[in-house]
């Protein structure tokens, strides 16, 4: 019930004050566990929260790999909170289920949970090549103020603040159950410093927010979403029929005399026989293209090919094109971990193979002006430090294409969308996102999504395109986010080590001095 109740706190439906609530009712929910039972409790909760909120991947056109990419995923993304639950769990039993903690140890165990739980976060999003989905301060995606501390602490900090306020109320229920007749305000002091913090980071929110930005004039960008089924990406035969809806809405886009035109990912098929009918429009037009493409290179060492995911920007007359390739693959999705060592764990991806990652970020150009656009594929703009990577001082938007029609319609769109926010919020630098179908949107340099494709008609999945002006941010005007990466993250996670081995350490010696 728990872990369903977890999930219920990011999109769909976005019931984000559970999430406010889950830490605290995790330990409880433990306290009368232990051992390999209070393990295996933790790892259950977390494994029914990520198989709920990842459910949207069953609907991949591939019924064995979305079923075991699913499921793999999950048991994945599930270990770091299980690992979290099991050892405060553990603290708690060996030091609170056996005596009236005082105030100052209730405070410091609140404290080293927060901690703890952003070590496990900061690890989730870098094992393996990472998978930073869905952590627990995405849920306030739509809390503005509060997520403007992002630009210092990266999403994590947001996490820090609820796990903080999550177990101090947990303290403070205990002291409440406890009925103190000496004090019967005594749970107060467990929530009066959390309490206070949040809304000092509320205030700076609101402060960063009232800040007047130097922002460029605005560029008109056109988005085409044509919202192409995947199994007809798939489909043997389709390209002609793809490339033409495309062309199409990019026709009509074009009448509204954007800056830019951008495609999304997987959008059409691009090969040197079809590409003139483009190149003649973007002529005509006088409007370069953004678009999301495969393309692949011969490695001179093996003499086979690696493919990549790519993006490219398409300038007007004869400049060469300029080629982003995607860094950052999908677990089980992309590439599959340790696949050279075991074969059959191709089986556990719906493409039944992996693409080679690209190297370094590009920059792509802005026409008459010094900024420019850093693109991002897909899944890349859930990692914090992975995005922070591609903004430069001259970083004047995010460009994220994305396809998102794999998951068919539903949470997938708007989940994404909430990790998305916090890249922007860090970097301090707005986004713009286009997808094949939904969640076609552009996000200012506070994390609000500004507008939407669909927002007027309800429909986001659907086919068209839509004209967002959207206002460059100025060269220079770095956050301390983007200058310094994650510092408060690896500090978590620094902390935590030290202070589980301080613990550790002191309880074999206390062993040894019982012995003796």
């Amino acid at each position: 019930m728990l872990g369903l109740v977890w999930a219920l706190a990011y999109p769909e439906p976005r019931w984000s004050v559970l999430a406010w609530l889950v830490p605290c009712c995790l330990l409880a929910l433990v306290s009368g566990t232990n051992g390999r039972c209070l393990f295996g409790l933790a790892f259950l909760i977390a494994l029914i929260f990520r198989l709920v909120s990842l459910r949207f991947l069953l609907n991949i056109p591939h019924s064995a790999g979305a079923y075991s990419g699913w499921l793999a995923l999950s048991l994945f993304s599930a270990l770091f909170p299980a690992i979290w639950v099991f050892v405060c769990g553990s603290c708690f039993r060996s030091g609170l289920s056996k005596e009236h903690w005082p105030w100052y140890k209730r405070f410091r165990f609140g404290l080293f949970a927060a901690v703890f739980w952003v070590g496990t976060e900061i690890l989730q999003a870098h094992v393996l090549g990472g998978y930073p989905w869905n952590f627990l301060g995405v849920t306030q995606f739509e809390n503005i103020p509060l997520i403007q501390i992002a630009s210092i602490t990266g999403v994590y900090g947001i996490s820090f603040l609820i796990v903080w306020f999550s177990v101090s109320l947990f303290f403070a229920a205990l002291q409440i159950r406890r009925k103190n007749q000496a004090n019967p305000w005594i749970w107060a002091s467990d929530m009066i410093l959390p309490c206070m913090v949040i809304m000092i980071t509320i205030a700076f929110g609101f402060f960063r927010i009232g800040t007047i930005s130097e922002l460029s004039t605005p560029i008109k960008f056109a988005l085409v979403q044509p919202s192409i089924p995947q199994q007809l990406i798939w489909a043997t035969g389709s390209d002609e029929k793809r490339l033409a809806k495309v062309l199409e809405l990019s026709e009509l886009a074009l009448l509204s005399k954007p800056d830019v035109l951008i495609w999304p990912e997987s959008s059409a098929p691009i090969t040197r026989e079809k590409w003139p009918k483009v190149e003649q429009m973007l002529q005509a037009a006088n409007v370069p293209l953004i678009l999301g493409l495969d393309d692949a290179e011969k490695d001179p060492d093996s003499e086979e090919f690696n493919y990549y995911n790519s993006a490219a920007f398409v300038p007007v007359g004869n400049e060469t094109p300029v080629i982003y390739r995607k860094r950052r693959l999908v677990m089980f999705g992309e590439y599959i971990p340790f696949e050279d060592i075991f074969p059959f764990m191709k089986y556990l991806s719906p493409i039944g193979s992996s693409f080679s990652a690209g190297k370094t970020p590009v920059q792509f150009p802005v026409k008459d002006k010094e900024l420019t656009m850093a693109p991002i594929i897909c899944f890349e703009d859930s990692f914090p430090h992975g995005v922070r990577e591609h903004v430069s001082s001259t970083t004047g938007l995010l460009v994220n294409l994305t396809n998102d029609g794999w998951f068919g319609e539903g949470s997938a769109q708007w989940q994404h969308a909430a990790n998305a926010v916090f890249r922007s919020v860090e970097n301090g630098v707005p986004m713009v996102r286009s997808c094949n179908n939904g969640l076609s949107c552009w996000i200012d340099s506070f994390g609000q999504v500004r507008r939407y494709f669909g927002e007027e008609s309800g429909d986001i999945y659907g086919a068209g395109f839509v004209l967002f002006e959207i206002p460059l941010k100025q060269s220079g005007n770095m956050t301390f986010y983007n200058r310094y990466g994650d510092v408060f993250g690896w500090f978590c996670l620094g902390l935590s080590l030290v202070v589980l081995l301080m613990s550790f350490s002191k309880r074999r010696l206390h062993m040894v001095g019982e012995i003796s």
